[in-house]
């Protein structure tokens, strides 16, 4: 299952719709002339930190176009059109050849085929958003001074930070615009009780607001929150299957036998127990309120979400004890484990 952490906003959405109408311009013109089957993509999706500093790429798992938070938020509409239509290329690519052939020459008549500028370079790219970023942080810095006590020098950080944003077209009216990340965690065509349960475990613990969502692969539970927390519920998540998983094996090939589902009920149960704590806990409710609200406002503001209740049918008595036992040794590495929240 591919995991890329995406982001949703106003601003981001708005940026999406007006990439995802290029492409089918561009798609249409394609089927025009011939020269590969459409649809080419089936989405976008505006992704937080990409790998290797990666501006986006073209997936071929799910056939969507993923594009760097930074590049929408910091680069001109220019750039960031030349970005979307350098990745569209490679989905033409993958259409006609059947596979990813690189910056190859096939690929560079693609580029060309759907117009991307010929000096166009993405490490271009990557420098001046890295010269943007040292600017933006030089004028939060002068915006930090305009507070101070001694009036000639609030006055000429003012004056220094307004000249950078008007040489460089740099605004930060838009630092505080309501936003939510969001990311895949669980897809299946059925849910186990256990997962269920491991989903609830996960939210309670690192603040994440739990949708399921049905689609093509079938039903699959998003994690939404801030990048951090959304962060923390993928490392949770795949760090608590990875290690029950481990477990399971090692007791059945010493002959033992063991229900999964059961299994991990109890390893929940206990670990429910184990990291309960009223403070903490209030807390984590307030964050996951929070969270629900901008999902609801941005993700779903036209949608109902329904709120299910989870129902136990029973099952392996020996397996719930073997994952209690479990869940009571286990210890959740520091950097995953229950937030503080002071």
């Amino acid at each position: 299952m591919e995991r890329t952490i995406t982001v949703r906003s106003c601003i981001i959405d708005g940026i999406s719709r007006k990439l995802t109408a290029l492409g089918r311009e561009k798609e249409e013109d394609i089927r025009r002339m011939g020269i590969a089957s459409t649809p080419l993509f089936r989405g976008i999706c505006i992704a937080s930190a990409l790998e290797d500093g990666r501006l986006g790429y073209f997936s071929t798992a799910d056939m969507s176009i993923i594009i760097s938070e930074s590049v929408a938020e910091e680069c001109s509409e220019e750039t960031v059109q030349n970005i979307f239509l350098h990745e569209l290329a490679h989905a033409l690519d993958y259409s006609i050849n059947g596979r990813l052939s690189g910056h190859s020459a096939g690929f560079r008549e693609c580029c060309r085929i759907l117009g991307v500028d010929p000096g166009f370079e993405k490490s271009r790219v990557r420098t001046g958003l890295e010269e943007r970023k040292e600017k933006k942080d030089r004028i939060r810095k002068l915006l930090a001074l305009s507070s101070s006590p001694f009036e000639n020098e609030s006055a000429e950080a003012i004056r220094k930070a307004k000249m950078l944003m008007a040489k460089d077209g740099i605004t930060l009216t838009d630092d505080n615009e309501e936003r939510i990340y969001m990311v895949p965690l669980y897809t299946a065509k059925r849910y186990p009780f256990s997962i269920r349960q491991l989903l609830s475990y996960i939210s309670n613990t690192t603040g994440v607001y739990i949708v399921i969502s049905e689609g093509r692969e079938g039903k699959t539970a998003f994690a939404y929150g801030t990048l951090e927390e959304t962060e923390a519920s993928i490392y949770l998540y795949d760090y608590l299957i990875g290690a029950a998983e481990c477990e399971i094996k090692r007791i059945r090939a010493e002959n033992g036998k063991v229900s999964k589902d059961s299994f991990l009920r109890g390893a929940i149960a206990v670990l429910s127990e184990r990291t309960a704590d009223e403070g903490i806990d209030n807390a984590l409710i307030a964050i996951q309120s929070e969270n629900m609200r901008l999902t609801k406002k941005i993700v779903f503001p036209e949608t109902r979400i329904r709120l299910t209740t989870m129902r136990s049918h029973g099952g392996d008595a020996e397996s719930y004890s073997k994952g209690r036992g479990f869940g009571s040794r286990l210890t959740v590495p520091s950097g995953i484990e229950r937030r503080r929240i002071t």
